[in-house]
């Protein structure tokens, strides 16, 4: 029997049984070192009947003190009853300090015992914890006994195997499908770009059809893009020094003509010797989204703000607009993909729903972090967060130029 209940049943019942033992000796050995020695009695008391016989006195105790006719042998046999007695509260009283005792070592010993045949749980726990959807390459591969542990730890790996399978077939295929997809959208990007210098200039209709059509055709490229980026691994990606101000200036930069046909106002405050561990063009991606989101939803006349530091041994870019605001609902979805605060707005403005979405999964690839705050009404905060250069020992310590998102 190899099984956890019965190795916890052995090792509890000999646990018991050793503590058992010990209080039995205890008592024992405690009652053997108070019992009275009869002859030492009679010594102490004065009633030597030997003595009193060579004496010539009748060994009786009206001579020895009035207490009746008994003999010194029987007072000794009285007195030991009174000692029993005595002797009999006593081993209650230690009954009961030794039985709390071995009350705490049992319980201090059965946890230790629990902890040492409940290791491997913590492992599956640990591995569980480090497991996500863009790293399913943890493993447990417990080894040990064949037991229930080893068989739940066997069947995780199993079950995270399949589930890696499964997301490695569905990565796969948008991969696959968004590359199959840019051929053909790149060539009625061409075709619409060829119709509209071959249409008659004044027929409004056919040109707002043409700009429709190319419109859509757009997004389209947009979204294939998007998937590709955001099923692409990441693991392999360089991470380098990063001078977020540099990312910031180049994102408003781009941004810039969207900005101001949305009548947006782009602001920056940047910190200078901030420098951050993460990929050029993953970190840029990321401002450059965040930038372009806050510009879409925060209507004419608006204010977006990007800024940048340290602080805590970590570098934060931060994009703040004075917009309609995201109530604490939404907050909890934005980073969704194809989750849409406005639906309407955003697939009129060419919305993918994946914006967002492309953040974390980025941030997350690079070690760092992404966050919200915002109140309906008040604006919304986005906050990025990375590794300071200075205590990261993986930095490189060279800089990478900006291929562009």
């Amino acid at each position: 029997m190899r099984t956890v209940r019965f190795r916890l049943t052995v090792w509890y019942s000999t646990l018991l049984l050793i503590l058992g033992l010990a209080f039995i000796l205890f008592l024992n050995v405690a009652a053997r070192l108070d019992e009275p020695d009869d002859q030492a009695v009679m010594e102490e008391m004065g009633l030597d009947e030997a003595e009193w016989q060579a004496a010539g006195v009748e060994a009786t105790t009206e001579e020895a003190g009035g207490m009746g006719d008994m003999t010194p042998a029987q007072l000794v046999d009285e007195a030991g009853e009174e000692f029993q007695a005595e002797n009999l509260d006593r081993l209650r009283t230690w009954s009961i300090v030794a039985g709390f005792g071995l009350a705490f070592i049992s319980g201090f010993g059965g946890f230790a015992l629990s902890g040492i045949i409940l290791r491997p749980m913590r492992d599956i726990t640990e591995v569980a914890s480090e497991i996500s959807a863009t790293n399913l390459s943890q493993r447990i591969n417990h080894q040990g006994p064949d037991d229930e542990l080893k068989q739940l730890a066997d069947t995780f790996d199993s079950m995270i195997e399949r589930i890696e399978r499964g997301f490695e077939a569905q990565r796969r295929f948008v991969q696959d499908a968004s590359h199959e997809l840019r051929t053909p959208l790149a060539a009625i990007r061409t075709n619409i770009e060829v119709a509209e210098m071959a249409s008659d200039t004044g027929n409004e209709e056919q040109r707002a059809l043409l700009e429709t059509v190319k419109g859509q055709t757009e997004r389209l490229t947009r979204l294939s893009e998007d998937l590709l980026l955001l099923t692409a691994p990441q693991a392999s990606l360089p991470m380098e020094t990063v001078n977020p101000a540099e990312l910031v200036a180049m994102a408003l930069e781009e941004i810039g003509p969207l900005a101001g046909r949305a009548n947006v106002t782009l602001t920056s405050h940047t910190q200078e010797g901030c420098e951050a561990v993460a990929s050029t063009d993953l970190l840029y991606r990321c401002v450059l989204n965040l930038v372009d989101n806050a510009v879409k939803h925060t209507g004419e006349g608006a204010t977006v703000t990007v800024e940048s530091g340290c602080e805590d041994e970590q570098v934060w870019i931060r994009v703040r607009d004075n917009g309609p605001g995201i109530s604490a609902e939404d907050q909890e979805h934005v980073f969704d993909r194809f989750y849409r605060i406005d639906r309407s707005r955003v697939r009129g403005r060419g919305g993918s729903g994946l914006g967002l979405a492309i953040v974390r999964e980025l941030m997350d690839s690079m070690g760092g972090s992404v966050a919200v705050e915002s109140a309906p009404g008040e604006g919304a905060t986005f906050t990025l967060r990375l590794p300071h250069a200075t205590t990261t020992n993986g930095a490189s310590p060279h800089r990478q130029g900006i291929s562009g998102p």
